[in-house]
């Protein structure tokens, strides 16, 4: 058998075979990668939504829970329809409830607030309500579930998404009024007790409005909700089936055309190594003992020639391409070092940025960095945060014209990567912080002329230290947004019941600790359901934003305003008098009359106010609140619309 058959035989056997094994079996993988990718977003998306969704239910118990504190519960137990309603009203108004009921010991209804609609996903929180005779019944609040931020969960992930009461669907994306599973398929049971979350079940076929769907559900838990219901993710049938198809239709179609180059390479091969091949041979030997000096003599211009031309070559750019790697092997070794650090810094954003630069400059042997973060609001670089490295690097000049250059990077007006020249003639390279789309900074690195134009390694370093920080700012973007919902009230934007509790036991603690008074003013709005009744709810929104606004201006830093449930306020004032905080509250009291809402007409609103001062009529937290609720309760006895401090006759006659 002649050489160049076994030359073939042995080039298809060893690098052909192989090759299209590996071809095809990367395809297969990559083709089930489709399905998987949906699979995990949509079981991923479900247990966001259902965070989402026991949030609102942990809210609505709480706020429940403050306001049956509150309730006359005396008119609940003992009293009649007229007794009980006024009652119920109250806490159907400071929960935000659809609806309140009071049922009996055997789950009768003996009184309701409020309709909740029987096609609407509904959140159902029950207090048990005793007497000294044991329990009496059950108060529970019915509230629709804020279906407005499920959308927010799925749709980035290209998903549609269903609540289900059965089959039948009360709201999402999905078209149709129902989930149905296609013929022959049993969607897979996913069953959850008491109050814990369950698993989003596995895929299963489905059709909605005549499409071809693959859903996963989650089944929310048993009397979470006032009907059991169902959480469900889909995609359409044929996405993943494409995205499926695609990826082993490329592959076969690379595998076809490999077959045909490795084949095409292996003949020709097979032909023209003959008596060239020992020196060849002898080269690649001293190649690979370390002698990259080594040159194949070029005595013809056919393949043979062309072939040792390209060993020559090959020689030489391994050659330059060892010293790269020497020297980017330092660079590297840098940049891996400092990625622990841009991870964990993700909850300093200033700290974040700093070490991206230094990681950049180290990383790359620029002589300078630069990292600017834009404002979430305004012009690019309008109230950002920046910082340069090493931090002596940038002078004034020149720090202005590399801020410059990240505006315009930022902005889309420069293409990442582009070079630019600044004033102190040094060579600037720039990459967008991108996410999701959104430019969130950039990154700009300075390099003298020689060293600008060497190795690409460089760009990919840099390219990918600035989409490492660009997710690291969303990281602290994303917490400090959760940090800030879970204190905050979303209508007035002041700090909420829980955070409210917080700041007036630390407050306590402090002023305890080191001698200090601190005083408590609590602040309610004077027939306030009329304002509902005869403006709307609407209007009385309007008017809650107006008077958080209105306290928040006319008090100090270091005071904190709150809003206490419903039409109810707190101010919490540290190292304040009795006297201090009362001409303060009256203050408050006075620019509360004299709010004016635009289209509201004669809307006019009074507010009572109650003050207590702590060591001085209270010596824990909860009592001083009891006192300040006390002075309250006699400033609205006493004709509303004044402030009233807590004192001692008040505890004498009873109240």
């Amino acid at each position: 058998m002649k050489l160049g058959t076994k030359l073939y035989l042995f080039f298809a056997g060893v690098v052909i075979l192989p090759l299209v094994a590996v071809t095809v079996l990367s395809s297969v993988a990559l083709s089930r990668s489709g399905q998987d990718t949906y699979r995990a977003r949509m079981q991923s998306s479900l247990a966001a939504a259902s965070a989402i969704i026991f949030e609102q239910d942990r809210g609505l118990a709480g706020d429940l829970q403050a306001a049956m504190q509150r309730a006359d519960t005396g008119a609940l137990v003992s009293g009649n329809g007229a007794a009980r309603q006024p009652v119920l009203d109250k806490i159907r108004s400071e929960t935000g409830a659809d609806a309140v009921v009071l049922a009996g010991a055997a789950g009768q209804t003996l009184a309701q607030s409020g309709s909740a609609g029987v096609q609407a996903p509904l959140l159902k929180s029950g207090v048990d309500l005793t007497s000294g005779a044991g329990a009496q019944g059950q108060v529970y609040a019915l509230k629709q579930i804020d279906t407005s931020t499920l959308g927010q969960v799925f749709s980035p992930q290209d998903l549609d998404w269903m609540i289900l009461s059965g089959n039948t669907r009360l709201a999402g994306s999905l078209p149709g009024g129902g989930l149905q599973p296609a013929a022959g398929t049993k969607p897979p049971p996913a069953v959850s007790t008491g109050r814990a979350p369950a698993q989003p079940s596995p895929e299963f076929q489905a059709v909605a409005g005549g499409h071809d769907l693959v859903v996963t559900e989650l089944s929310l838990p048993a009397g979470l909700t006032s009907v059991p219901l169902t959480l469900a993710a889909a995609v359409p049938a044929s996405t993943v089936r494409a995205a499926s198809s695609q990826a082993l239709e490329a592959g076969l179609g690379l595998t076809a055309l490999l077959l045909v180059l490795a084949a095409l390479l292996g003949f020709l091969l097979a032909r023209t190594i003959t008596g060239p091949l020992r020196k060849l041979n002898e080269a690649a030997a001293a190649s690979s003992a370390g002698d990259l000096g080594r040159h194949v003599e070029i005595r013809s211009r056919d393949e043979i020639g062309g072939l040792a031309a390209s060993f020559n070559l090959m020689q030489s750019n391994i050659r330059n391409y060892v010293n790269e790697l020497e020297e980017s092997r330092s660079q590297l070794m840098l940049a891996l070092t400092y990625a622990g650090d841009i991870l964990g810094a993700t909850s300093d954003r200033s700290r974040l940025i700093k070490t991206v630069a230094e990681a950049a400059r180290l990383a790359t042997g620029a002589a300078g960095v630069w990292v600017q973060l834009f404002a979430e609001i305004g012009p690019p670089g309008h109230g950002s945060i920046f910082v340069g490295a090493p931090a002596d690097f940038f002078s004034e000049g020149a720090r202005n014209d590399v801020r410059r250059m990240a505006d315009r990077i930022g902005s889309g007006i420069m293409q990442a990567g582009e070079i630019h020249r600044l004033d102190n003639e040094m060579l600037a390279i720039g990459y967008p912080l991108m996410h999701d789309r959104q430019s969130l900074g950039a990154l700009v690195a300075v390099f003298s002329e020689s060293a600008a134009s060497e190795g690409e390694s460089r760009r990919r370093i840099l390219n990918s230290l600035a989409t490492q920080a660009a997710s690291a700012v969303e990281n602290v973007n994303f917490s400090e947004l959760q940090q800030m919902l879970a204190v905050t009230d979303p209508m007035t934007g002041l700090a909420n019941f829980r955070s409210f509790q917080h700041s007036l036991s630390q407050e306590v603690s402090k002023s305890r600790r080191y001698g200090h008074v601190l005083s408590l003013a609590i602040i309610d709005l004077d027939d306030f359901k009329l304002v509902n009744d005869r403006y709307g709810h609407q209007c009385g929104d309007e008017l809650l934003k107006a008077v958080g606004a209105a306290l928040s201006k006319r008090v100090r830093g270091t005071d904190v305003v709150a809003r206490y449930g419903g039409e109810e306020f707190a101010v919490i004032f540290p190292e304040t008098s009795k006297k201090a905080a009362m001409r303060v509250s009256e203050s408050l009291r006075r620019a509360i009359a004299g709010l004016r809402l635009a289209g509201a007409g004669e809307l006019r609103v009074t507010a009572s106010i109650g003050v207590a001062t702590f060591p001085e009529d209270a010596a824990d937290d909860n009592r001083l609140v009891g006192r300040a609720d006390a002075s309250l309760y006699r400033a609205k006895e006493e004709g509303k619309d004044r402030v009233m401090a807590w004192e001692s006759t008040d505890e004498d006659s009873g109240r």
